[in-house]
C-alpha cells in the first residue's frame, strides 16, 4: 500500500506524508455526505458526480490493497492467462495491473478523468501497455468483461445501455464477471438497488445467466434470416429462388424479399424487418453453393462474406484492401477521392492455385479443406453474399447502407466503412465461390483467365476461358 501512496503523491505533486494522511483519514462517510449534498437524481447528474469526484483516489488504495473482501472478489480472475479482458469501472487500475502481469491482454475503462490519468501513470511507470478506452463503442471481441462494484452506481435509466454495451464488446461465449452491492444505502446512499429488474435487463441485452451470476453472451442463438433485395417487384427470378431452396439452412430460417427503388433502400428495409440474430444477404443476380450459409456461420464472425467477382468489366474479386493517398500499381483498384481500394487479386489467386483439380468444371463451389487461416481480412466487400450479426447494426447508426450518386462509392462500401469505424473486422472466405450474373455468369474461371493473362508477359495464361470486358 505504501508504494501506491507514493505513486499518488507523485501524481498529485504533493509530499508523501500529506497524501498518506489523506488516505489514512479518509472515510466512506465523506462520499455519502457529498452525495446527500448534491442529490444527483438523473443519469446525467449521477455520471457527472463520478466524473467530478476525487475521493476514490484515496478510498481505492485502502480498498484494493488492505481489504480482504476485495481480494476475495478478484481471486478467481487471477487464474486466467492469455485472455482478452476489459475492466469497466477500473478505478486506479489495480486489477488491470494484476491481470496484465498474469499474461492477459487488458483494457481499462472508467468515466472519471482523475482516476484514468492516475491509472495511466501507474501503467507507464511499470512499462505496461494497457490501453485506456474513452468509451466502449468501438471495443470488440473480449473474452471477459469485469464489472466489480459497478452496477449499483449506475442510474436505472443508464443501466440497459451499459449492459448492451458490455454485450457488444464481448465475443460470443464471453462473459461479464460482476460483484454487486445493492444494499447498505445508509452507508452508501449512492447505491441503486436494481435487484427487482436486473435479470430481465440482462436477458434483454442478450445475456444468459449462469448459476454463479456470470452474464454469458451467446448462450443461445435466435437463428438466421435471409434477405433478398430484388430488381423485380414480383417474385424473385427462378435462379435465386432455387438457390435459396437449395441452400443448406438452420431450422427456422426466415426469408425476407424486398423490392424498393435503390439497392440501398432495399437493404435497409430488410434490416428493418430483422427478427433473427444473423442476416444473410443473397443478391438475385448471383448463384451460391448449397454450403454457403452454413460455412459462413461456422466462422462465428460478425461480418463475413463469400467470394464473387465483378461483372461487367474485369472479373476482379469483390474483396478490397484500403489505402490512403496515391494509388499504387495494381491489376485493379477503385479510386475514391483521396482513398484507394485495391481488389485482393493476388491473395485470391494464391488461394485458388491450391485447388486446381477441384475447380476445373467452373461451377459455384465450396472448397475443402477450410481453415480459419484461409480467411482474408479486408476493408471492403460487396454485399451480395454477406453474413452479418445483428450486433453490427445495433452498433452503427442508420442508414446502414447508402449509395453515393456521382461517386464510385457503393452502398456496400458505405456499410463497410461504418462497420469498421465501430470496431468490427471484415472477412472473406475465399473458398465460397459464387457466380455473378450480368449478361453471362461471371465466376472464378473468368477471374483466373483474366489474372493469368494480365500477369504473364506473353499473355498466355493457364486458364484459357473466354470472357469479354463489356
Amino acid at each position: 500500500m505504501e508504494s501506491v501512496i507514493r505513486e499518488l503523491a507523485r501524481y498529485l505533486n504533493l509530499n508523501y506524508e500529506e497524501v498518506r494522511q489523506r488516505v489514512g483519514s479518509y472515510s466512506v462517510l465523506q462520499a455519502a455526505e457529498l452525495w446527500r449534498k448534491e442529490k444527483p437524481d438523473t443519469r446525467e447528474r449521477v455520471e457527472q458526480f463520478y466524473k467530478d469526484a476525487d475521493f476514490y483516489l484515496y478510498e481505492l488504495i485502502s480498498w484494493n490493497y488492505g481489504n480482504v473482501a476485495y481480494q476475495q472478489r478478484i481471486e478467481s480472475l487471477l487464474h486466467y492467462r492469455g485472455k482478452k479482458i476489459l475492466e469497466v469501472g477500473a478505478g486506479i487500475g489495480s486489477l488491470c495491473i494484476s491481470l496484465a502481469y498474469a499474461g492477459n491482454e487488458v483494457t481499462y475503462y472508467d468515466i472519471s478523468p482523475k482516476l484514468s490519468e492516475f491509472a495511466r501513470q501507474r501503467f507507464s511507470e511499470r512499462g505496461l501497455n494497457i490501453p485506456i478506452a474513452e468509451n466502449l463503442n468501438t471495443l470488440r471481441d473480449f473474452d471477459i468483461v469485469v464489472a466489480n462494484d459497478v452496477l449499483e452506481h449506475i442510474h436505472k435509466d443508464a443501466l440497459p445501455g451499459l449492459l448492451k454495451e458490455m454485450a457488444n464488446v464481448l465475443a460470443d461465449g464471453g462473459f461479464v464477471y460482476h460483484v454487486d452491492n445493492f444494499e447498505q444505502q445508509d452507508i452508501f446512499p449512492m447505491h441503486f438497488d436494481h435487484r427487482e429488474y436486473l435479470e430481465k435487463m440482462c436477458i434483454d441485452a442478450g445475456f444468459s445467466i449462469r448459476a454463479n451470476g456470470d452474464l454469458v453472451k451467446g448462450g443461445k442463438t435466435n437463428g438466421v434470416q435471409v434477405g433478398i433485395p430484388t430488381r423485380n417487384p414480383g417474385l424473385p427470378n427462378d435462379e435465386i429462388l432455387f438457390g435459396f431452396i437449395g441452400l443448406q439452412k438452420p431450422p427456422g430460417t426466415l426469408l425476407t424479399k424486398i423490392h424498393a427503388p435503390g439497392i440501398d433502400n432495399a437493404r435497409n428495409l430488410i434490416i428493418a424487418e430483422l427478427k433473427r440474430d444473423w442476416l444473410f444477404f443473397m443478391d438475385d443476380d448471383q448463384t451460391f453453393p448449397p454450403e454457403t450459409l452454413m460455412r459462413l456461420l461456422s466462422w462465428d464472425l460478425p461480418i463475413v462474406s463469400g467470394l464473387y467477382f465483378k461483372s461487367p468489366g474485369k472479373p476482379v474479386p469483390h474483396a478490397y484492401g484500403y489505402d490512403h493517398g496515391e494509388a499504387r500499381k495494381h491489376p485493379e483498384g477503385q479510386e475514391q477521392a483521396d482513398h484507394f481500394y485495391m481488389a485482393a487479386v493476388n491473395e485470391v489467386a494464391a488461394y485458388l492455385s491450391r485447388f486446381g483439380d477441384q475447380i476445373k468444371d467452373g461451377a459455384p463451389t465450396a472448397l475443402l479443406p477450410a481453415t480459419r487461416q484461409d480467411l482474408i481480412e479486408v476493408d471492403g466487400v460487396g454485399a451480395g453474399c454477406l453474413l452479418v450479426h445483428r450486433r453490427v447494426f445495433e452498433a452503427i447508426e442508420k442508414p446502414y447502407f447508402q449509395c453515393n450518386p456521382g461517386t464510385p462509392i457503393g452502398e456496400d462500401f458505405y456499410f463497410c466503412r461504418k462497420a469498421q469505424a465501430a470496431g468490427f473486422k471484415i472477412y472473406v472466405d475465399p473458398g465460397i465461390l459464387c457466380g455473378h450474373r450480368q449478361k453471362d455468369l461471371i465466376g472464378y474461371r473468368h477471374f483466373l483467365s483474366w489474372f493469368t493473362h494480365a500477369s504473364d508477359a506473353d499473355g498466355n495464361g493457364k486458364w484459357p476461358y473466354p470472357w469479354n470486358e463489356q
